[in-house]
């Protein structure tokens, strides 16, 4: 996998907000939805209105058509039979007759009468577009006489006027509450979300790093307990970056202790194997040639037999001494054989002097795992806290039986010495750092340690140790 920036992972602010301005907000899409639902309700309004005056008008103009000419029918027979003058002077009289065009035809159609315009709204006429879908289809009916044609012709443009006004004021009248009713949601919107404006005004705060910000009280129920919920998620927040934060100095002074520890023993090594050197050299030479000197002192023909070749026989036996118990210093000062035959070669060494020594006590090892990729520094550090254990066991445990086990599994380096002595009543003596060292080792290199009571009744040492990354695949190479 192929690692990924910040970016990549987390979107930025500047992307945060513009993909905030592509989505609508809450209030738009309440008044998108609020508008949305008048504008269909005034177009239901408008169908209903505009059926309602199609069907009013055509009603209107079948009854005022069947009416006139009903009337027109009778009264005109009565008048052509005695006079077609007279006839047109009745229709002159009675004028127009609301919703109908009269026209009166003599036998050689020639137009004797005609109704006069309407005065009501005169002058005004409604779109073309509404009247043809208001107005009824054309109805004409005609009065034939003996010697004339009376034509009856329904007119609903005044009907249709009528209804174009109706429906303008029903228009104005819902345009006004649209705007009243718009204004007063547009002001309920704002109140009811300012708590929410609130809750997005601290998140934003909150996300921009501001972990202290908290919300007012806010007023109505689901707002104060919205504004509870985020004012507790602030506080643990805020707590959860206090404790990651004083977890990761505390961690910081770990590993800088951790280090420092690493350091420390590193050069107590260091001085360990200077140390070793100058015995070996210096002291080990002069020990030689005291022992050279002694021993020509004994041979010499006037020192044998007399005195002093009792002192110089002791000078040689005890620079003989002080040179074995130099010889089994050097190792416990600078492990030798861990340099060139390994962890597991200079444990079995170790434990092999330290049975020789002690003839009473057992040691057994047992190996498991693969051993060949440990670095040296943790191989020192586990040689040392075996020596450590092999050295308690032998001084205080009283123990005829130790088992030492040296394993690697599952990326991890394990240790064990265990004995079937009398155990340990405290691990912390005055005067005695040999488990706090062996602690502090282990710690150095990220790894615990622990004293528990052993199978066989005495006590154990467990040390745990994780190996480097780079440790773990040359093994499964």
């Amino acid at each position: 996998m192929t690692p990924h920036s910040a970016h990549e992972i987390y979107p930025s602010e500047a992307e945060l907000s513009a993909s905030g301005s592509r989505v609508m907000s809450l209030r738009l899409k309440i008044n998108l939805v609020f508008s949305a639902l008048t504008f269909l309700l005034f177009a239901i309004l408008i169908v209903v209105e505009v059926v309602a005056t199609r069907n009013s008008v055509g009603e209107e103009m079948e009854a005022s058509g069947r009416i006139a000419t009903q009337l027109l029918t009778r009264i005109s027979s009565f008048y052509a039979h005695n006079d077609l003058p007279e006839l047109v002077n009745f229709l002159r009289d009675t004028g127009r007759v609301r919703a109908n065009d009269i026209r009166l035809y003599d036998q050689s159609d020639h137009l004797l009468y005609q109704s006069p315009p309407s005065i009501y709204k005169a002058g005004r006429n409604a779109p073309e577009w509404y009247a043809a879908l208001v107005a009824p289809p054309d109805n004409e009916r005609v009065i034939q006489l003996p010697n004339a044609r009376l034509v009856i012709q329904t007119n609903p443009t005044r009907a249709v006027l009528d209804g174009w006004d109706n429906l303008l004021d029903i228009l104005f009248a819902e345009l006004t509450l649209f705007l009243l009713a718009d204004l007063l949601i547009l002001w309920l919107v704002g109140r009811w979300l300012e708590p929410l404006e609130k809750v997005q005004q601290g998140l934003r705060e909150l996300g921009q790093g501001d972990h202290k910000v908290r919300l007012p009280p806010l007023a109505g129920k689901e707002a104060g307990e919205m504004g509870r919920a985020f004012n507790r998620m602030a506080q643990a927040v805020e707590e959860n970056i206090q404790v990651r934060q004083a977890s990761a100095e505390a961690q910081a002074r770990l590993d800088a202790q951790r280090d420092f520890t690493k350091l420390l023993h590193a050069r107590i090594e260091e001085e360990r194997a200077a140390l070793a050197l100058e015995l070996h050299d210096e002291l080990g030479q002069s020990l030689t040639a005291i022992r050279s000197i002694a021993k020509s002192l004994m041979q010499h023909p006037t020192v044998a037999g007399s005195p002093i070749e009792q002192h110089a026989t002791m000078l040689f036996d005890t620079a003989g001494m002080t040179s074995d118990a130099m010889h089994r210093m050097i190792p416990r000062l600078r492990p030798i054989k861990l340099e060139g035959m390994g962890l597991v070669d200079a444990v079995r060494d170790l434990l092999t002097q330290s049975q020789q020594n002690n003839p009473n006590l057992r040691l057994d090892l047992a190996v498991s795992g693969e051993l060949s990729d440990i670095d040296d520094g943790l191989e020192l550090t586990a040689y040392r806290i075996v020596q450590e254990a092999v050295t308690n066991i032998i001084r205080h445990a009283q123990a005829s039986r130790a088992h030492v086990t040296i394993e690697v599994r599952e990326g991890q380096l394990h240790l064990s010495i265990a004995d079937n002595g009398i155990g340990a009543q405290t691990l912390k003596r005055d005067g005695h750092y040999g488990v706090r060292g062996m602690q502090e080792r282990a710690e150095s290199h990220g790894g615990m340690i622990e004293f528990k009571p052993s199978s066989e009744g005495g006590l154990e040492v467990q040390a745990i140790f994780p190996l480097k990354q780079s440790s773990q695949e040359s093994g499964k190479e």
